[in-house]
Order: structure tokens, then C-alpha cells, then sequence
């Protein structure tokens, strides 16, 4: 679609559009994982990642969702998904032993245009402020200094949980590989990825070549 149809679709949310948000879809991934070991023993391209999925404190595990923006107990707000998604990612680097310096791409939750500007910042591409003078600059697009999104994002194939994620770490691995044809990103060897959901889930998962 053109820009054009995106800023005539329908209002949904002052400044959000009907086509700067995805649609939800059916859809499935899938990933073999085995030892470092195992994969040298085959053959197989080595591969070292981090991840972390953290529930929020205030969600009771195996019970029934909370109010909306509200914790179990009925009593305060969930964190602040700033706050929130600054942590998933800022450990995964930490585990993981790199940092926004060593990117080659990422792959991030864009359930809105505009949500996947303020994944540049959680992330560390820019200062808080400079996700939109990021992508004017093309720093974010495939062929600029670090590409967001070469896969399409929600925006291309839509939200599938839990097989977006997946789907992530699945695009990773094929740039890792350099076999991510028209998508390929030249030279890439670290890539990060970064998912959330309702009530304080999420995860970010760093894969290095």
C-alpha cells in the first residue's frame, strides 16, 4: 500500500490510522535448537543468542488476567511499558556480553507505526526523542546504517502470537546465514529481537553469528 492510503484510512486513534496498525492473522513458526556441541558435531552454523521472557510481579502465574491496566490484586498500575521494555532488552544484551553498538539489524513488535519507533529507542538505536529522525534518515531501512524490520513486520504478515516472536528469531537466523535473499542484510552477524504482549510479558532475544 502507498502512503497515500495509509493517511486517507480512518482515524483510530489520534494520530494512528486504520493502516498504521496490523491486522491479526492466523499463522505458525518454528525453530530447532540443540548444544553448540551438537551443532558443530553436524555441520550446522554456530550460533550463541539470549533471551528473556519475564511475566510482570503484579501478574498471578496460571490465574486469570487482571483488570485491564490493572495488577491481581485489583490495586496498582502495571509498570510503565517504557520502563518495561527498556529492561527485557537491556538484559538480553547484558547476557548476551554486547551492546546497541554491535546491531547488525533488529527485529521489533510494530504493532503500530508508532510503537515501532519507540522500539528504536527501548533498544538503544537512538536517544529518547530521535526514533522518527532515525527513520527519516534511513538509517532503519534495508541498505541504511542498521535495518529494523527487514522481515515486514506485523505491518507485512500481521499479529500472530505467539508465532510472531518466533517468527523473529526465525529472520535472524536466515541473515545470520546470509540467506535471507532480497532481504539480506551484507555482512550481518548480531541481530536482536524484541516482542510483548499484554500484562508485562515479553522477550528479547540476541542472536550472534
Amino acid at each position: 500500500m502507498t502512503a497515500e492510503e495509509v493517511a486517507a484510512s480512518a482515524v483510530v486513534a489520534d494520530p494512528l490510522r486504520l493502516l498504521d496498525i496490523c491486522a491479526t492473522s492466523d499463522g505458525g513458526a518454528a525453530l530447532v535448537l540443540s548444544s553448540m556441541e551438537f551443532a558443530r558435531r553436524h555441520g550446522h552454523p554456530t550460533r550463541s543468542g539470549s533471551g528473556r521472557c519475564r511475566p510482570s510481579p503484579h501478574v498471578p502465574q496460571g490465574g486469570a488476567r487482571p483488570p485491564r491496566h490493572r495488577d491481581g490484586l485489583g490495586g496498582g498500575r502495571l509498570p510503565g511499558p517504557l520502563a518495561f521494555r527498556a529492561s527485557i532488552t537491556r538484559a538480553a544484551y547484558e547476557e548476551a556480553g554486547i551492546g546497541p553498538e554491535d546491531l547488525s539489524l533488529a527485529e521489533v513488535y510494530d504493532l503500530s507505526t508508532a510503537l515501532e519507533l519507540e522500539w528504536y529507542e527501548d533498544i538503544g538505536l537512538c536517544a529518547p526523542g530521535e526514533g522518527a529522525k532515525l527513520l527519516r534518515e534511513g538509517a532503519t531501512a534495508l541498505g541504511g546504517r542498521l535495518p529494523v524490520n527487514t522481515s515486514g513486520g506485523l505491518g507485512s504478515f500481521g499479529e500472530a502470537v505467539p508465532a510472531q516472536a518466533i517468527a523473529q528469531v526465525c529472520e535472524l537466523t536466515w541473515q545470520l546465514r546470509g540467506t535471507a535473499g532480497d532481504r539480506q542484510v551484507p555482512g550481518a552477524r548480531v541481530g536482536i529481537t524484541a516482542n510483548q504482549g499484554l500484562f508485562g510479558h515479553g522477550s528479547a532475544v540476541v542472536a550472534v553469528r
